[in-house]
């Protein structure tokens, strides 16, 4: 039978820059090996009636907690922030098979779990794989999400432009099985101590809990044929011609898995997407920079959702008068 690991909450104590409170669902649908579902953990802060959600979609190696700074912003501009940990990150239960990851089963995830929260004026904000995934989702939902940020990521179509770094990143996944997340991240990150370094590694204290971070890098749709790539095919012709809502672009310029080559492709396809000057400083994890481009982000997407609806009421406007 596969089983499931649980990271002890001895291991959560004290996170440095971290006070935000715990939630778990239960029984959350999507991996097709656990009928019953999974215990998923997320994060909830700020007033439950804001106008806008800011739903937050984390990648490979993080958790919940690499989006810390800018929960930190959200909350302090008074509007709701939720974080969810992918099965197999974080607080979220961990199957310790690396069978069964897929994208589709990360994907149900997400989905059962926005149905379950009833999140509605969704600001959708992702980074690497939770790009990866979450850029599939405005078609899904396109009466409950409301815009885009984007940070560091791809639309996996099996045929986007993908950097050799992330080939060699993926090459040294397979070569480390038993990955020392610390030592990763205080390598790619300098602006970090070594506790902030030590809670990126909380989640990932054994052999067994690291079966995602296995599977990951192998499940990437990087051929047409793969899992995961039809839908993002679908979601990249809707985004290009169908997507309405708000969308703004922040890169990492030192970012060498996606570099701006990848960043450009992405904003190519888009429809009407604001692109904002990377930031010079940030690397591949670039919400640790959050502190210092948060605020400006987050008015940048309002100004491009303002100008947006501004947009929208003009044509309903004109359509009215051609009536």
């Amino acid at each position: 039978m596969i089983g499931i690991y649980r990271t002890s909450e001895d291991k959560f104590k004290n996170l440095p820059g971290f006070p935000y409170n715990l939630h778990y669902l239960e029984n959350v649908k999507g991996f097709e090996t656990f009928k019953e579902g999974l215990r998923i953990s997320y994060l909830d802060e700020g007033p439950k009636d804001s106008e806008l959600t800011f739903l937050m979609l984390h990648g490979h190696l993080t958790w919940s907690y690499m989006w810390r700074h800018f929960i930190d912003i959200i909350i302090n501009s008074n509007y709701r922030a939720v974080a969810i940990d992918f099965p197999g990150f974080g607080r979220s239960d961990k199957p310790t098979d690396e069978k069964v990851y897929t994208f589709t089963s990360l994907r149900n995830v997400i989905i059962n779990s926005i149905e379950r929260l009833d999140l509605n004026n969704i600001v959708l904000v992702v980074h690497e794989w939770g790009g990866f995934v979450g850029l599939t989702l405005p078609m899904e939902f396109h009466d409950r999400i409301e815009g885009i940020i984007i940070h560091n990521t791809a639309i996996t179509t099996g045929t986007q432009i993908m950097s050799e770094s992330y080939a060699d990143w993926r090459k040294y996944c397979n070569d480390n099985p038993d990955m020392n997340i610390r030592a990763v991240i205080a390598r790619t990150n300098r602006i970090l101590n070594l506790k902030e370094c030590n809670a990126y590694h909380a989640p990932f204290d054994t052999y067994e809990s690291k079966a995602a971070l296995r599977a990951l890098p192998k499940i990437v749709p990087d051929n047409p044929a793969k899992d995961g790539a039809e839908i993002s095919k679908k979601a990249s012709l809707w985004l290009s011609e169908k997507f309405e809502g708000p969308s703004v672009l922040l890169s990492g310029m030192r970012d060498p898995l996606f570099p701006q080559e990848v960043i450009k492709n992405l904003g190519n396809i888009i429809k009407d997407i604001n692109i904002l000057p990377g930031k010079e400083n940030a690397g591949h994890f670039v919400p640790e920079w959050a502190m210092e481009y948060g605020e400006d982000l987050i008015a940048k997407f309002l100004e491009t959702r303002l100008k947006n609806m501004e947009e929208k009421k003009e044509k309903e406007e004109n359509k009215n008068n051609e009536d």
